[in-house]
C-alpha cells in the first residue's frame, strides 16, 4: 500500500509540475502585448498550442508512473493502428477544425479587430481559437464559426490593411 501511496504521490507531483509549468509558459508567453495585427493572431494560435502540448504531456507522464496504467498503455500501445483509425474517424471535424485554425493564423485572411463577413456571421472578430472564430455582431450576438468553415468559404474583409508592396491574392477586383 505504501508503494501505490508513493506512486500516487509521485503522478500528483508530475501533475502539479506540468500545471506550474503550463502558468509560467502562458506567463511568459503572455507578456508581449503590443503586437501587430497579422503577428498577434499567429502569436495567441502558437501560444495556446504549446499550452494544450504541455499539458497532454504531462498528463500522459503523470499516468505512465502508475502501473495498471502502464499495462493498459502497452495494450493500447499493441493496437495502436487500430484506435488511431477510430479516434481519426471521431475527431475528424475537430482535427479539421484544428489544422484550419493554424492554416488561418499563418495564411491570415482574418485577424483581431478586421470587420469580417462569411455567410451568415458578419461583425468584428473577437477571438481565433484552435477550432473556431469568434465574431461579435454590430448588435453584441456572437457568432462561432468552426475555423473549416472560414478556410473553405468566401470571406469578407473590410478592414485587411495589406502592405501596399505585397497586395494579396484576388485583393485587385475588390
Amino acid at each position: 500500500m505504501n508503494e501505490s501511496w508513493q506512486r500516487a504521490a509521485v503522478a500528483g507531483g508530475v501533475i502539479l509540475l506540468t500545471l506550474v509549468l503550463a502558468r509560467l509558459v502562458d506567463r511568459m508567453l503572455g507578456k508581449r502585448l503590443e503586437l501587430r495585427p497579422e503577428t498577434r493572431t499567429r502569436y495567441r494560435v502558437i501560444r495556446r498550442s504549446a499550452l494544450v502540448t504541455i499539458v497532454t504531456v504531462g498528463i500522459l507522464s503523470a499516468l505512465l508512473v502508475i502501473p495498471p496504467v502502464r499495462a493498459v498503455a502497452g495494450t493500447i500501445l499493441a493496437s495502436s493502428a487500430v484506435i488511431a483509425l477510430v479516434v481519426g474517424f471521431a475527431a475528424q471535424t475537430t482535427l479539421s477544425n484544428f489544422v484550419a485554425g493554424i492554416l488561418i493564423a499563418f495564411t491570415q485572411p482574418l485577424r483581431l479587430g478586421d470587420e469580417v463577413e462569411i455567410g451568415q456571421a458578419s461583425g468584428i472578430v473577437e477571438e481565433i481559437g484552435l477550432t473556431w472564430t469568434l465574431i461579435r455582431a454590430p448588435d453584441g450576438a456572437r457568432f462561432f464559426v468552426p475555423n473549416t468553415k472560414l478556410a473553405s468559404d468566401t470571406i469578407r474583409n473590410a478592414t485587411f490593411t495589406g502592405t501596399p508592396a505585397a497586395p494579396r491574392r484576388g485583393a485587385q477586383g475588390a
